[in-house]
């Protein structure tokens, strides 16, 4: 392990800090964790924290998670990056599916000489570094007030067309009739590429455009090698504190109004629907099974149940559970004995996996796995949605709801298009 110190800087925000090292920063990888929503005063938010981490100490990245568990384990620091769904092929069996236009490993792991944690709540700024050098040099340098041109994308294909998604939900619909699951998530992939390569400066700009047009609790930015991840997930997967986990599964949505009064209309039909309120219910005890595989008995609780929470663009139902680490478990068990998030899956949850993979037949990647960090004492992990993905001229994103028995197809797919809205105005 290599020693750390710790001293309290001068409070910067966050953004503006960011886009600093965006502007000056060259190496390969940094990782930025932005709690956007604290910066909106009428917006609530638990998430206190955004990171960001620069200079980069050692890697995982590789296609098995054992290999990387066997590194976590054994290692003191702490670790930012991400886990793609097809890393539960690992730890379940469901059916393979193709490559995605992109093809990224499925886990991306790394820790760095210099972590700067910002305390909104506090307004305070702690640099972690392993070398003051670091951090004297990323502490001077300045904004360089660039001129970006947008880079604008061609034709936007995916693996569904409207009719075949539709057809899709029929079919889902006649399973779960006949018993075969109560719920899956069915999602759609949307990829294209770009008349010209993305850069550092014109992806992190899209990371800005989407932090105003669709702020959340879980933004990031991740440039990894050649990659660019940008998202702005609303949901937290779980969080682990002095032995404390919690999850905050989100399954329910319903979109904002054109006007107070159908704003409200819209929340309130979405707080009362007994559909909506059913899809949450099922994934809360999905939740609760995973959690009390790694949980002391008794101490799992469902603090939240039906939570409205209001975005720029969208209504969300969420909820609550907490749990107490067992003295035998680490944050490394935690993350296989959820993965992948609930809300990605349905329930069952590995009957919902294969039937889901069955229809969508193309790899998922990061969308529907983890970004966050993770270490022997702690983890913080966002579920991987309102996320882009950029290499070269290539990207991708991805959409998808809840399919139940009470699902009204032409629903389900102007939702996928209201969740993809802000993706799709950020990049045309």
């Amino acid at each position: 392990m290599v020693a750390n110190n710790n001293i309290e800087i001068p409070w910067q925000d966050p953004l503006y800090f960011a886009q600093k090292i965006s502007d000056n920063y060259r190496d390969e990888s940094w990782v930025f964790l932005y709690s956007g929503l604290n910066e909106k005063p009428n917006e609530k938010s638990d998430e206190k924290n955004s990171y960001l981490a620069i200079f980069p100490r050692e890697k995982i990245i590789c296609e098995d998670f054992f290999a990387a568990e066997k590194i976590l384990k054994s290692s003191e620091e702490r670790w930012f990056g991400y886990f793609s769904y097809e890393v539960a092929h690992d730890f379940e069996k469901f059916p393979k599916t193709k490559k995605s236009s992109i093809d990224l490993p499925k886990i991306w792991l790394v820790n760095f000489d210099l972590v700067f944690d910002f305390d909104h709540k506090k307004k305070k700024l702690t640099a972690i570094f392993s070398d003051k050098k670091l951090l004297e040099k990323a502490t001077s340098w300045n904004l360089r007030q660039a001129q970006i041109d947008r880079i604008l994308p061609s034709e936007l294909l995916s693996n569904f067309t409207d009719s075949s998604y539709l057809k899709t939900i029929f079919k889902i619909k006649e399973m779960i009739a006949s018993g075969d699951l109560y719920q899956t998530n069915l999602t759609r992939k949307f990829f294209g590429e770009f008349k010209q390569k993305q850069n550092q400066q014109s992806a992190f700009k899209t990371f800005i455009d989407l932090t105003k047009v669709s702020p959340a609790n879980y933004s990031s930015f991740l440039k990894l090698g050649k990659n660019f991840v940008i998202s702005s997930s609303p949901e937290l997967f779980f969080q682990i504190k002095n032995r404390k986990i919690i999850s905050r599964p989100i399954k329910g949505t319903a979109p904002r109004g054109f006007d107070a009064k159908s704003d409200r209309k819209n929340k309130l039909g979405l707080k009362k629907s007994p559909k909506e309120r059913a899809e949450n219910l099922m994934i809360v005890d999905l939740v609760r099974n995973d959690l009390s595989r790694i949980c002391k008995a008794g101490t799992v609780i469902v603090k939240k149940l039906f939570s409205i929470n209001t975005y720029k663009t969208i209504h969300h139902m969420s909820s609550e559970i907490h749990g107490e680490l067992s003295e035998d478990c680490s944050s490394i068990d935690a993350l296989q004995a959820c993965f992948p998030p609930g809300s990605m899956t349905g329930a069952p949850k590995i009957k919902a996996m294969e039937i889901a993979a069955k229809e969508e037949k193309i790899n998922r990647g990061i969308y529907s796995g983890a970004i966050g960090f993770i270490d022997q004492k702690s983890a913080n992990f966002s579920v991987v949605i309102r996320t882009l993905i950029f290499q070269g001229k290539k990207f991708e994103f991805q959409t998808g709801g809840a399919i139940t028995f009470d699902s009204d197809p032409q629903k389900e797919l102007e939702e996928i298009f209201s969740k993809a809205a802000p993706l799709i105005k950020v990049t045309s």
